[in-house]
């Protein structure tokens, strides 16, 4: 089966044997003409050969090429303006834009995002908090509510099922403005904390419900849930 480098390297020989311009534009023509009815063969060809010399001694010896041409232009441009889409869309839903000098935190999590990680800042920054926690071994409400108070912002618990955590003026997310909640580094920690609280017997999955980037008065995360090991 011929595919378009075997088919372009055949007309390339055509271009370099052939002496008369007529001769070699028959020949090329004929070639081609078997592929007719190839269409993806003879675009990848257009495509392969774009910008080249050998590109328009193709047009020329073989014109219903013209209009696979313009095809292909279309769907370039189709192609062009839905991604220019897409990438709007997911910077219109996760980009966060400061309002005022954010945390060093939060200026790095965006950065990263932005250059480097995209969507998977989320788990690397939550994995982040959630290491840490664990290291520093908080095994008690009070410690955590301290910790955080003093680190993340002011900080409540409320004992109940599910848990809720409550932080104020988080430092992770004032200054910030955003579509969704970003406080994945601060949701990470108290599932950490936890995590220690529990003497680790349960994995934790702490969820942000409200965030002061999207406007909510403050910062609510649920353990949402928690399996028994």
């Amino acid at each position: 089966m011929t595919n378009a480098m075997k088919l372009i390297e055949m007309l390339r020989i055509i271009d370099n044997r052939a002496k008369f311009m007529g001769i070699k534009l028959t020949m090329m023509k004929n070639l081609l003409e078997k592929y007719k009815d190839d269409r993806e063969l003879l675009k990848e060809i257009l495509k392969l050969t774009e910008g080249t010399k050998l590109h328009d001694l193709i047009l020329e010896a073989y014109p219903p090429l013209e209009g696979l041409k313009r095809e292909l232009k279309e769907e370039e441009y189709k192609l062009k303006v839905t991604t220019e889409k897409e990438v709007k869309k997911e910077e219109k839903m996760e980009f966060c834009i400061f309002v005022d000098t954010p945390s060093i935190v939060a200026y790095i999590k965006e950065y990263l995002r932005k250059f480097y990680m995209g969507n998977n800042i989320k788990k690397v920054f939550y994995d982040i908090g959630k290491d840490y926690a664990l290291k520093l071994g908080l095994n008690t409400y009070d410690d955590m509510i301290n910790f955080m108070s003093k680190e993340f912002g002011e900080t409540i618990v409320e004992k109940s099922e599910p848990l809720v955590v409550i932080v104020k003026n988080n430092k992770e997310s004032i200054n910030c403005s955003a579509s969704e909640p970003i406080c994945y580094l601060t949701a990470g920690f108290i599932a950490g904390c936890l995590e220690n609280i529990t003497e680790r017997r349960y994995i934790v999955d702490v969820v942000e419900k409200k965030c002061q980037a999207v406007g909510d008065p403050y910062c609510l995360f649920i353990a949402e849930k928690s399996i028994r090991l």
